[in-house]
């Protein structure tokens, strides 16, 4: 990784994610490269697709007593290319912490440390996600809630205005039937657990200091399993929009940190 005196490193994912050097001691190029972001791409896509068939279905069924059959696909799809993208995060993950060749694609100066390959690189690394991670969920936090907000407001005003039960049992149906809300309470359990994991690799790098000695290294191996455990239940999506938003501001106050709190002087 680049010196103190270039050490403003971004991210340049949709889903901030841990990622690879895939090159043998790769020339001091300033150009970022990021193979496995085109896989969170289509993540993102498919999530969107299946999101605003969610849509269509509930305005569709408000107003007629008809149903799309086709929403569960788009979900089956966006779970199979979560699958893909996280199996190849991992993998990038174990290669960029200890320089081991686990896969083809590419991915360079994702990370702003300037750690030396080793069990306490994964344990900053995984900090580093987590302190992204952390914040645009928190954001996201926000806009989800009132999605949620807008249809149950919208449920209990039509269950009041509207007189035919078999369009009511159909409206029901689509609302409480659907993965959405089920994806909600995915999202507080995983933004309340990424909180209590972060805070966890807080406590090592920063409240204490602690050594690289045997306790440390199973706790920062603990806290990267149990992150890497999260993400695959979970399989949320960040994101891409708070991200590219806000993604200069995090780069600068996690360099600040690294720097004043975590690099050994």
């Amino acid at each position: 990784m680049s010196s103190p005196q270039k050490n403003t490193l971004k991210h340049t994912l949709s889903c901030p994610e841990l990622t690879v050097i895939n090159l043998p001691e790769p020339e001091k190029s300033e150009e970022k490269v990021d193979e496995v972001n085109k896989l969170y791409n289509r993540v993102n896509i498919s999530e969107k697709i299946a999101n605003g068939v969610f849509f269509i279905n509930l305005i569709v069924s408000a107003i007629t007593i008809f149903e799309f059959k086709y929403q569960d696909l788009f979900f089956i799809i966006n779970i199979i290319f979560s699958i893909t993208a996280e199996n190849e995060r991992r993998k990038s993950f174990i290669k960029e912490s200890f320089n081991v060749n686990l896969t083809k694609r590419k991915t360079y100066k994702y990370y702003n440390n300037d750690e030396q390959e080793s069990l306490r690189k994964m344990g900053v690394n995984c900090f580093e996600n987590l302190f992204f991670t952390k914040y645009i969920a928190k954001k996201m936090l926000i806009t989800e809630s009132i999605k949620v907000f807008i249809i149950v407001l919208l449920y209990i005003i039509l269950l009041i205005q509207v007189e035919n039960l078999e369009l009511l049992v159909l409206i029901t149906q689509t609302v409480f039937s659907s993965e959405y809300f089920f994806k909600y309470i995915k999202f507080l359990y995983f933004k309340v657990h990424v909180t209590r994991i972060y805070q966890k690799l807080f406590d090592i790098f920063v409240t204490t200091h602690a050594e690289d000695d045997k306790v440390t290294r199973i706790k920062i191996l603990d806290a990267a399993m149990d992150y890497e455990c999260l993400k695959f239940y979970c399989k949320i999506s960040l994101s891409s929009r708070i991200y590219n938003k806000y993604n200069n501001k995090l780069n600068k106050e996690w360099d600040e940190l690294y720097h004043s709190s975590i690099v050994y002087h």
